[in-house]
C-alpha cells in the first residue's frame, strides 16, 4: 500500500470487509471502519470521496495534470472541504455540470485542483471575468509559431481552454474550471448553453470559430464545474444566472463564509501539525457507490418503490411551493428552483448510481443533495428536512426496509453485527447465485476439483451481480467464474504456473493441456503476469459474427453486443467509435489498450483457466475445439495472442496481426 493510500485509510465498497462469503452490510461497515475514521480512500485505479468512487485516468502525465506535491498541505475538514470533495464526486460520477456558489477564500478551485491531482485528470481552467471573450473557450487564429516556408499557413487555430477540455484523448479525463461563472458575459453563458447541451446528449460540438469542425464530446471523459461567488453581496460584476442557463446545471450552495469549525480546524493543524484527515465521521457524510450501477428497469424491481415515487411527487411540490412562496431561500441573491423536469432525472440517476438497499435511505440522500443543498440558511435547511422525512417507505408489517443484494441488487445485506451467524432462513449470495446459474456456475467448488485445493472462505470476494443481472446472464448463457490469484501455497497464479497445475491434474487418458511453448515461455504474459481474484460473468462461446473478422471488426462486434445488453460504459463506447478504431487499426498495442478490450476480452491466462474449469467439470474437450479466442495481450514481437482451445490433444498459443482474419478466430466476452 502506498503512502498516500495509508494516509487516506482503507473503506468499503469493492473492497469491503467479508464475513464468510457476505459482505458486511452497510451499518456494520459504519460501524467497523467510519467511525475509525476513513475519509479519502485510494487505490490504483480509483479514489473514494466519503465513499463516491470516481476512477483515475488511464494516462496521469501531461502539462495539464496538477503535481500532487502542490497540494500535501490540503487539511480535510468534516464541515466544508470534505463534503464539498463528496458532492463534486457525486456530479462527476454521472457526468453531470456542477456550479458550487460560495464566497472567497472557501478553496473552491484548490479543491477541484487538489481532486485532479489525486486522480490524474486534466484540468482546463478558463477565468470569466469581464475580458473572458468566446474565442478564450473556444479558440482563435493565431500566426503559425512554426512556419518556415510561404507554402506554410500563416495562420493556425488554437483551441481554447473549454475546446481542449472537449476534446477526447485516449486514456485522459478532464475537467473543465469555469470560474467567476457569474461574471460572464451573456454571449459566453450562451455558447455554454450549447456545450452543457452537447455534453448531456453524447453528441457534437460544432466549432464556429474554426470552419465548424465538429467535435464529438463525452460527459464520461469532460467533467464540467462552474465556480461562483454570490451575486451581489460585495462581489462586484457578479450577475445572478438566468433560470435557463441554471436548469442546465447541478447548483450546489457554499456557505458565503468560512465555517467557524473550518476555521479553527485548519489553523490548528498549521500551528500544531495536527493529522490532516478527520475521524469520528457520523455515517450521514457518506454516499457509497454501487461497485455495479443498476439499469434502468431495475428501479421496479425495488420493494417500495411505487410508494416513494408518489411520497418524491409530493415532496417535489411541497419545496417548489416554499420558495415560491418565499418561505426558503428569501436572502439568497441568485434565484432558483426546483425544475420539474431535470430534478427528478437527476433523482433518478442518483438512485441508479447509489442505492444501498434501503431505497428510502438512498432517495432522502439524493433529496438532501438536489434540494436541500440549494439552501444556506440553516432555518431553510430544517423547513425542507421536515418534508424530506415524509419521504420514506416503511414497507409492509414486519418488513425489513433494507433489501439486500439477495433481493434486490445490491452488495448490502440486512444488518446484522459482524460475526454473528446468518439466520437459517438467508441464504448466502453465493448460494443464490448457485442456484440460478446452475451449471453456469463456476466457484469454490468447481475449482477444488480442477485444482486440487480448497479456497478459503475468507479469500472469496463478494459477488458484484445482482438477481437480475445473474438470471439475464443465464439466458445469455454466460457463465459466472471465481478467478483467483494465487494458490493454496500464496504461488501466483501465473499463465506458467496454473498450466503446470492443470497438467498435474490431468490423466493420460485426457492428455496434454498445452502444446509447446518454447515460442512463448519467456514471455511476460507468460511467466510474470497472474489471474486476479474476482467474478466474472463469460460467454459460453465465441461471440455471434466475430469470425472471420480482423481485430478492429471484432471490436466493433463486441461494442455492438455490450451495447445491446445495457453493459457498454459511455467511455468504452466513445473510446471505440467507428471513427477512432480507424485511426488506430493497425497499432495493435493501441488496439489492445482500448477499455473496451481490456475490460471485455480475456487474457491469455485467463482463457486457459476457464476453459479448463469446464473440462474437469464436464470431461468434454470438445467445447470450443479448434476455436481461437483473441486476447487482448500482445506479444513481445507485436502480435495480437490468440488462444486455440480444445484442439485435438493440447492447446495452444499464436499470434496475429491486427488485420488478420480466420472463420476459427473470434473473440469470446467477458464482463
Amino acid at each position: 500500500m502506498s503512502q498516500e493510500q495509508q494516509r487516506y485509510g482503507a473503506l468499503g465498497g469493492g473492497d469491503r470487509p467479508l464475513v464468510g462469503d457476505t459482505v458486511l452490510g452497510k451499518d456494520e461497515m459504519e460501524e467497523a471502519e467510519i467511525q475509525e475514521g476513513p475519509v479519502i480512500v485510494e487505490t490504483e485505479t480509483s479514489v473514494r470521496y466519503l465513499g463516491v468512487k470516481l476512477e483515475k485516468a488511464a494516462k496521469r502525465d501531461g502539462v495539464f495534470v496538477p503535481k500532487r506535491e502542490q497540494y500535501v498541505d490540503y487539511i480535510n475538514d468534516k464541515e466544508l472541504s470534505l463534503p464539498m470533495q463528496r458532492d463534486i464526486a457525486v456530479a462527476f460520477s454521472g457526468g453531470d455540470p456542477i456550479i458550487m456558489e460560495g464566497g472567497t477564500s472557501l478553496g473552491k478551485t484548490t479543491t477541484v485542483r487538489k481532486m485532479a491531482a489525486e486522480l490524474g485528470w486534466e484540468v482546463h481552467y478558463v477565468n470569466l471575468n469581464g475580458a473572458t471573450d468566446v474565442e478564450d473557450l473556444m479558440g482563435r487564429y493565431i500566426p503559425n509559431p512554426h512556419r518556415k516556408i510561404m507554402e506554410e499557413s500563416e495562420y493556425i487555430f488554437a483551441d481554447g481552454k473549454v475546446t481542449s477540455g472537449l476534446r477526447q484523448e485516449e486514456g485522459k479525463i478532464k475537467i473543465i474550471i469555469l470560474d467567476e461563472l457569474n461574471a460572464a458575459n451573456p454571449n459566453i453563458l450562451i455558447r455554454l448553453h450549447e456545450v452543457l447541451d452537447a455534453l448531456e446528449r453524447g453528441g457534437e460540438v460544432v466549432l464556429s470559430e474554426d470552419a465548424s469542425e465538429v467535435v464529438s464530446v463525452n460527459k464520461g471523459r469532460t467533467k464540467v464545474i462552474g465556480l461562483m461567488n454570490p451575486p451581489g453581496k460585495g462581489y462586484i460584476g457578479r450577475e445572478a444566472l438566468d433560470p435557463a442557463q441554471l436548469r442546465r446545471w447541478n447548483y450546489q450552495k457554499l456557505p458565503t463564509e468560512l465555517p467557524k469549525g473550518t476555521f479553527t480546524h485548519a489553523t490548528q493543524s498549521l500551528f500544531f501539525k495536527k493529522q490532516t484527515e478527520v475521524a469520528n465521521l457520523t455515517k450521514d457524510k457518506y454516499i457509497l457507490s454501487r461497485e455495479q450501477v443498476l439499469g434502468e428497469e431495475q428501479l421496479e424491481e425495488i420493494p417500495g418503490m411505487v410508494e416513494i415515487v408518489k411520497k418524491y411527487e409530493e415532496f417535489h411540490l411541497g419545496a417548489k411551493a416554499l420558495l415560491k412562496n418565499r418561505s426558503i431561500a428569501t436572502d439568497q441573491p441568485q434565484p432558483f428552483m426546483y425544475d420539474d423536469r431535470m430534478e427528478p432525472r437527476r433523482v433518478r440517476d442518483f438512485i441508479l448510481r447509489f442505492y444501498n438497499g434501503d431505497i428510502t435511505e438512498t432517495m432522502q440522500q439524493a433529496l438532501r443533495y438536489y434540494y436541500v443543498n440549494k439552501l444556506e440558511n440553516e432555518v431553510d435547511k430544517k423547513k425542507l428536512e421536515e418534508l424530506v422525512r415524509l419521504v420514506e417507505y416503511t414497507g409492509p408489517k414486519g418488513e425489513t426496509k433494507r433489501k439486500g443484494l439477495e433481493e434486490e441488487g445490491t452488495t448490502i445485506t440486512s444488518k446484522k453485527p459482524a460475526g454473528v451467524e446468518k439466520r437459517k432462513s438467508e441464504k448466502s449470495k453465493l448460494e443464490q447465485a448457485k442456484e440460478i446459474m446452475g451449471d453456469q456456475f463456476y466457484g469454490p467448488e468447481e475449482i477444488a476439483n480442477a485444482f486440487g485445493f480448497v479456497v478459503e472462505k475468507d479469500k472469496i470476494p463478494a459477488i458484484p451481480y445482482s438477481r437480475a443481472e445473474l438470471k439475464k446472464a443465464k439466458e445469455l448463457g454466460e457463465r459466472l467464474v471465481l478467478r483467483i490469484s494465487e494458490d493454496d501455497d500464496g504461488k501466483a497464479m501465473t499463465l506458467e504456473h496454473l498450466a503446470n497445475l492443470a497438467q498435474a491434474r490431468m490423466t493420460t487418458d485426457e492428455g496434454n493441456l498445452l502444446g509447446n511453448t518454447d515460442c512463448y515461455h519467456v514471455e511476460e504474459f507468460y511467466t510474470k503476469r497472474s489471474l486476479k481474484t474476482e467474478w466474472k460473468l463469460v460467454g459460453g462461446g465465441l461471440l455471434k459474427g466475430s469470425t472471420g473478422k480482423t481485430y478492429v471488426e471484432q471490436t466493433k462486434v463486441l461494442r455492438d453486443y455490450l451495447k445491446s445488453i445495457g453493459c457498454l460504459a459511455a467511455t468504452e463506447e466513445a473510446e471505440c467509435s467507428d471513427g477512432n478504431l480507424a485511426k488506430i487499426a493497425g497499432d495493435p498495442r493501441k488496439l489492445a489498450g482500448l477499455e473496451i478490450n481490456q475490460k471485455h476480452r480475456r487474457n491469455p491466462w485467463e482463457v486457459l483457466y476457464d476453459w479448463f474449469l469446464y473440462f474437469k467439470k464436464f470431461k468434454d474437450r470438445d467445447y470450443l475445439k479448434g476455436k481461437h479466442d483473441w486476447t487482448n495481450i500482445v506479444s513481445s514481437n507485436g502480435s495480437l495472442v490468440d488462444v486455440v482451445l480444445g484442439s485435438s490433444d493440447e492447446a495452444c498459443m499464436l499470434g496475429y496481426d491486427p488485420d488478420d482474419h480466420d472463420d476459427d478466430l473470434g473473440v469470446v466476452s467477458v464482463r
